[in-house]
């Protein structure tokens, strides 16, 4: 207690204000202010040197460790269902647009640090990715139990409807997975092009079965795109 008072009166004002705030999302108070800046510091505003890096190292972080606790929580769950519905399921949780509504409801969006306009935050997967990022600064910060502690109590528990989740069948990547599993066949997310437009990228995806391209779509956010590739492939397939 004698040690935190001391690292508290050191603080800026600001950071006070951010570390009290992350102790209401999180439970606890947080070690490394440093992760969590850099967690809602998006790629629009640059690198300005390898201390103020964007959240993009963290989102790719955050994204294995979201998807590793998810998994386990479905897999004793749910002790019968087969992989299928288990991917299906966890795909449904931890999608873009899931992560968004989460994100908003953590209040990261008034967290999130960067150069897009309202309108081009909405349209791209940007509170999606800080969510991700957020959940890799917590494992960086405080390790793996500790996180899915968090993403069990704070998340899961709190935030999350599973008899929605089972009727709510728009994740269109599970649903071609499981059709492609079901016919045997071997399919592909291609990135055909990845531009900068402007502060933000521009992903052109293509997907592929057994080879042969299906559809293409393009979109500011590449899990988006995917998403719409399946839904194309599916509705040609059906």
């Amino acid at each position: 207690m004698i040690k935190l008072l001391s690292v508290l009166k050191n603080l800026s004002k600001d950071d006070k204000e951010f570390k009290q705030r992350l102790k209401n999302i999180l439970g606890f108070y947080p070690d490394n202010l440093a992760l969590y800046k850099q967690a809602f510091r998006h790629s629009s505003i640059g690198t300005i040197d390898e201390h103020l890096q964007s959240n993009e190292r963290l989102e790719f972080l955050g994204d294995a460790i979201l998807g590793a606790v998810v998994s386990e929580y479905l897999f004793k769950l749910y002790p019968k269902k087969d992989e299928g519905f288990l991917t299906q399921i966890r795909s449904r949780i931890v999608n873009g647009q899931h992560l968004y509504t989460l994100s908003k409801k953590f209040g990261f969006d008034t967290l999130l640090h960067s150069n897009l306009t309202k309108k081009e935050k909405i349209g791209s997967s940007a509170y999606g990715d800080v969510f991700e990022a957020f959940i890799g600064a917590v494992f960086m910060d405080k390790g793996f139990e500790v996180t899915k502690k968090f993403v069990l109590n704070r998340i899961i528990k709190m935030h999350l409807d599973m008899s929605e989740l089972l009727q709510n069948d728009t994740d269109y990547k599970s649903q071609l997975q499981i059709l492609m599993q079901r016919k045997k066949k071997k399919f592909e997310y291609i990135t055909l092009k990845e531009e900068r437009i402007g502060k933000e990228k521009l992903y052109t995806i293509q997907l592929s079965v057994d080879g042969v391209p299906q559809a293409e779509f393009e979109h500011k956010s590449k899990k988006v795109a995917e998403q719409k590739v399946a839904q194309i492939a599916l509705e040609t397939m059906k």
